[in-house]
Parts: C-alpha cells; sequence; structure tokens
C-alpha cells in the first residue's frame, strides 16, 4: 500500500503527539503510588476517555465491522448486558475498592479473605488478560500486516515495543493520557470513514441504508427461547452483563484507572461516562460495516478476494488499504486508528499486570522473607515494575503469535477469557454481598474448580461434540458456580474492611 505525503504526515503527527503526551504527562515518577495509582488525582472524564480506548482495543476496531460488514448488527444486543453491568461496578464493586483504599482489585480480596484468594484472583487476572490482550494485539498487528503487506511477525513485535516504551516510562498516568488521545484518533478515523463512505457510494445515503435494511444488514434484535442461540437478546443479555461486570470490575486492566480518581464519586463518574459513550461507539462500528456493503454491493469491480472474505480481521484492513484514497490524509488517518487501539488496550495490559505482579506477589514475597518493606526504597519497587513491564511485553508478543492461526478473533477472545471471568465475578461478588461467607482456601477450590469445569465443557463440544453449551452461557456458569460453593464456607477470620 502506498501512502501520500499527507498520510505519511498524519502520521508523524501521530506519533508525535503520543510520545509527547506520554513524555509530560508521565514525568516525575518516584513511587509505585504514582506510578500505579497517577497519585489517585485523575480527572474523571479523562479516565473515562482512556477506559472507552482500552475497551474498544483493535478487536473492536477491525472486528465489529467486520461482523456488521458480513452479517447484521446482533452485536448490538450486547450493550444493554454492558450497560447494566457497569451500573452494579458503581454500586457493588467500586465502594468497596475505595474504602479498602487498594492499590489493585486482588488486594482488597486479600484483605476480606486472605493471601490464598487473593493470589488465585491475581493468577487468574493473569491468565486472562495475558490471553485476552495477546489476541488484541494480533489482531491490530494482523491489520497493519494486510495494508502494508509486512511480515506478520515483525509487526507484532514493533507494535510491541512502542507501547512497552512510554508504559515503562511513565506508568499509568503515561497510559491515561496517550489512551485519552487516541481513543480522540481511532473515533476521528471512524467519523472520517463514514462520511467518505457516504460521499463515494453511489445513491442516496437513504437508498443506501434502505438498500442494508432490505437485505438483512441492520437486523439488530433475536427474540428465539433457544438457550444455546449464541444471537438470542436475553442470553446476550444475561452474558454481556456478568461479562462486563468481570472485565471492569475485577480485571485489574480497567479497574485500575477508576482507582485514580481523587474519590470514589469522581471514580464512578468516569464509568457512568464510559457506560453512556458506548452505545454511539457500538453504533459507528458497526455503521461502517453496513456502508461498507452498500459501497461493494454497489461496486461491482470492487469485489473482496475469497481469500480476505476467509477471515474477518483482514476485512477492514483490505478496504483501508485498496478503497481509501492515498494523498488526502484519510489512509493515513485510519492507519493512525488502528495504531492507537493496538496501543491503547497493549499499554494498559502492560501496566495492569505490572502493578498486580508487584502488589500482589513480590512486595508481599519480600514481606515473607523478612524485609517487610523495611529497609526497601520504593525506588526499587519502581525499578521492579518497569522490569516486569518488560517481561510482561515479551509474552505479550508470545502468546499474539502463538495464536496466529486462529480465525473471528473478536469472537474467540470472549471464549477465551469466559472461561476464567466467571470464577473472578463469583468470589468478588461473595466479598461484596456477604459479611461472613467464604474460607480463604475454600475459595481457590471454588474458582479454579469453575475453570476446570468450563475447560472441560469447552473440549467436549471441540473433540466429542457433546455437551454443548453455547460460550454466552460459560461465564455465567462460572460465576453461578464459583458463589454458590463459596457461600457455602464461613469466613474463619473476621475482615479488617468490614464493620
Amino acid at each position: 500500500m502506498s501512502l501520500g505525503l499527507l498520510d505519511l504526515a498524519v502520521l508523524g503527527a501521530y506519533a508525535l503527539a503520543i510520545l509527547a503526551v506520554g513524555l509530560w504527562f508521565g514525568r516525575g515518577e518516584r513511587s509505585t503510588h504514582d506510578y500505579f495509582l497517577g497519585g489517585k488525582q485523575q480527572n474523571w472524564l479523562v479516565v473515562g476517555m482512556s477506559i472507552i480506548a482500552t475497551e474498544v482495543s483493535a478487536l473492536t476496531f477491525i472486528g465489529v465491522p467486520a461482523v456488521s460488514f458480513k452479517e447484521d448488527w446482533n452485536y448490538l444486543q450486547m450493550y444493554a448486558g454492558s450497560f447494566i453491568g457497569r451500573v452494579l461496578i458503581v454500586f457493588l464493586l467500586l465502594p468497596a475498592f475505595y474504602g479498602s483504599a487498594v492499590t489493585t482489585v486482588y488486594e482488597y480480596l486479600g484483605r476480606r479473605f486472605g493471601p490464598w484468594t487473593r493470589t488465585t484472583a491475581s493468577l487468574m487476572f493473569f491468565a486472562s488478560r495475558i490471553v485476552g490482550s495477546g489476541i488484541r494485539l494480533l489482531a491490530a498487528s494482523l491489520a497493519i500486516a494486510v495494508v502494508f503487506d509486512w511480515p506478520l511477525t515483525w509487526v507484532v513485535i514493533g507494535a510491541a515495543s512502542i507501547a512497552v516504551a512510554y508504559t515503562t516510562f511513565g506508568g499509568i498516568k503515561a497510559i491515561i493520557w496517550t489512551d485519552a488521545l487516541q481513543a480522540l484518533v481511532f473515533l476521528a478515523g471512524g467519523l472520517a470513514v463514514i462520511v467518505f463512505l457516504f460521499v463515494v457510494t453511489p445513491g442516496t445515503w437513504q437508498e443506501n441504508l434502505s438498500s442494508s435494511w432490505n437485505a438483512g444488514k441492520l437486523h439488530t434484535f433475536t427474540w428465539k427461547l433457544s438457550p444455546n442461540n449464541e444471537k438470542t437478546f436475553w442470553v446476550l443479555l444475561i452474558h454481556a452483563t456478568l461479562f462486563n461486570m468481570a472485565a471492569l470490575g475485577t480485571d485489574q486492566d480497567l479497574t485500575q484507572r477508576m482507582l485514580t480518581c481523587p474519590d470514589l464519586r469522581h471514580g464512578q463518574r468516569s464509568l457512568m461516562f464510559n457506560a453512556f459513550a458506548g452505545f454511539p461507539i457500538v453504533c459507528l462500528f458497526l455503521l461502517i460495516g453496513t456502508l461498507m456493503f452498500t459501497y461493494y454491493d454497489a461496486n461491482a469491480a470492487s469485489r473482496i478476494p475469497p481469500s480476505v472474505l476467509e477471515r474477518n480481521d483482514r476485512i477492514f484492513p483490505h478496504f483501508i488499504a485498496q478503497v481509501l484514497p492515498s494523498g488526502y490524509g484519510l489512509k493515513g488517518l485510519l492507519v493512525a486508528g488502528v495504531f492507537a487501539a493496538a496501543m491503547s488496550s497493549l499499554d494498559s495490559a502492560l501496566g495492569a499486570l505490572s502493578s498486580t505482579a508487584v502488589t500482589d506477589f513480590y512486595r508481599p514475597w519480600l514481606r515473607r522473607r523478612g524485609g517487610g518493606g523495611m529497609g526497601i526504597s520504593e525506588r526499587h519497587f519502581l525499578g521492579a515494575a518497569r522490569v516486569f513491564v518488560l517481561l510482561f511485553g515479551a509474552l505479550l508478543v508470545a502468546v499474539a503469535l502463538a495464536f496466529a492461526h486462529y480465525d473471528d478473533l473478536l469472537w474467540e477472545a470472549f471464549r477465551w477469557v469466559g472461561l476464567i471471568f466467571g470464577g473472578m465475578l463469583g468470589i468478588f461478588l461473595v466479598a461484596v454481598t456477604t459479611k461472613d461467607r467464604g474460607d480463604d482456601r475454600f475459595n481457590t477450590l471454588a474458582m479454579l474448580s469453575s475453570v476446570a469445569v468450563l475447560v472441560a465443557i469447552k473440549l467436549l463440544q471441540e473433540r466429542w461434540d457433546a455437551a454443548y453449551i453455547a460460550w454466552p452461557w460459560w461465564v455465567v456458569i462460572g460465576t453461578g458456580w464459583t458463589y454458590i460453593i463459596a457461600i457455602c464456607r464461613r469466613t474463619v477470620r473476621a475482615s479488617p474492611t468490614r464493620k
């Protein structure tokens, strides 16, 4: 793909802006409190924008237009559950986290139950976040590789290296502010593509939307009662509610942002802003896919090759490379949007993995060895945090390359993390909805057994075509299984976080 001078200028301006914002807002890191929580002085609106950037990721930027291009707007059904899940986090989980003044959400579990629960939940977070972020890194890298015809391996390594660089330097402040900027970049790119498609597609916009409607491309709701229909509204409503509670309430990657706000009220405000902003953003990317359909339907000479149609993650990148004009800045903006979607999800994962490694493992390990943090400076822990960013960056590259042969990465990410999210959410719900239920070691059994059950279901379905349970139910089963087992035992010791 060729880029014109103006396209290159847009890409260059994006790169310089990200570097400048990351360096400026990430300066002055003197402790892990600054590095992980930004001194708890971050603006709620900027935090809300950064959550949008992380949540959208390359999977949404690349995958959602492909879904509406090939199918319809069924994906939008998940928004209702997404909204409900955020409201429940605002009133159930955030008050507990702020009341305990924790750095990571797993630190809260340690205070409520004990070290076994804290360690198990942290390890489950590692597993879900490493797989999920690895798939997100792969989705963005595939897009760049398709657009520029570059080797996938080197694109993955290059994209990860950029995110590792500014995350290592500036911590959560650099992450929040660069992500807010990157959210604006890929949203501007999405809007620009929509305007372009309205202009270049033959016919009026009313005629084009009418043809999409007649072709069934705007179909959204499926009201069937079958519990194993993965596109039924009530199935996706239940799934999305619990999935989003887990993703934004028990996953340090996204919860860490809310904890950087000065107080509970501002943290709640950041998430509610995100909840309302989510609807138009999802519609934006679904509309791109629909308009792509009308464009190709009206331009028979511009058909997408079958080899591209076989992989959802290649459809939108192919459109960017082959249809968007060079030399007007539009193609450069869209490529910058792909980079922005990649960086905004990758940097936050690195920050969250590092904060969990230091707060929930490294610091307690030194304490058990007799150090207790005494005599060990914050500079030491700050250095350790940066080392962990480097290590996790290398691990995410390995995971991304391991998933390179998978198709339909958007739904694949939901399936894999759905195996783990239920166990995590179940134990957090026990913590905030009961006062004396949940035994430390028994909680570990409850969480790990839920994962084992779901893995068994997945293997039975894939290898022996038996015991079919639609993937949206996996997080529901895991949550219910963990909660029911955990409440069977009383909390052995009184929780210092309860009054």
